[in-house]
């Protein structure tokens, strides 16, 4: 957070600087500068993204060591799951049948039994 704080401040002093240069320079730089502005927005929300992600994987991981207790088990499955399949739905789909996951669920499914595939045969269960 530190670096997009330092961006900030130096996108600030060149907003406020701005007046101080030449007509023409001003408004190519005051483009440039939106255009910096724009660029900054959106790796702010990517960083946000991510971080909101990396919670969401967390709570997997936490969720999965009091259940099991194997961490690196629960490191390893909780970055293979998708997002949107958190601990619970995994233990659902892990001990429900095909069947019962529907057309809907298959890939879900699928999903979930090829990541705990992944995280045993690396030996970490």
């Amino acid at each position: 957070m530190k670096v997009l704080q330092l961006i900030l401040h130096c996108v600030i002093l060149a907003v406020v600087l701005s007046p101080f240069s030449p007509t023409v320079c001003r408004a190519a730089s005051e483009e440039e500068i939106f255009e910096k502005i724009k660029l900054l927005e959106m790796q702010i929300q990517e960083l946000k993204d991510m971080k909101a992600q990396q919670n969401i994987t967390e709570e997997k991981q936490q969720q999965c060591i009091k259940a099991v207790g194997a961490e690196k088990f629960c490191t390893c499955l909780a970055q293979a799951l998708p997002v949107d399949t958190n601990f619970e739905q995994y233990v659902h789909i892990m001990v429900a049948s095909a069947e019962e996951a529907g057309r809907e669920g298959k890939k879900r499914v699928e999903t979930a039994h090829a990541a705990r595939e992944k995280c045993v045969q690396k030996g970490l269960f």
